[in-house]
């Protein structure tokens, strides 16, 4: 059995985004299995004195799993 996967990326309809995923890879043979997301919190900088100062930044990291 062989495993993919794919990246999904924040949308502004994400069902629409997960199904558009699964149509393009099922073409090829691919059989959705799950996907899975969190987001990670990467901490700012405090800079020199607060010059140049960065705050807390949040990356969404999701992905498709699919199965062949």
């Amino acid at each position: 059995m062989q495993y993919k996967v794919v990246p999904f990326n924040r949308a502004k309809f994400p069902d629409q985004a997960l199904q558009s995923i699964i149509e393009e890879n099922a073409v090829d043979g691919w059989k959705y299995k799950n996907h899975e997301y969190s987001d990670k919190l990467f901490p700012g900088n405090n800079g020199c004195f607060g010059i140049g100062a960065t705050p807390n930044s949040i990356n969404h990291v999701g992905f498709v799993v699919f199965e062949k």
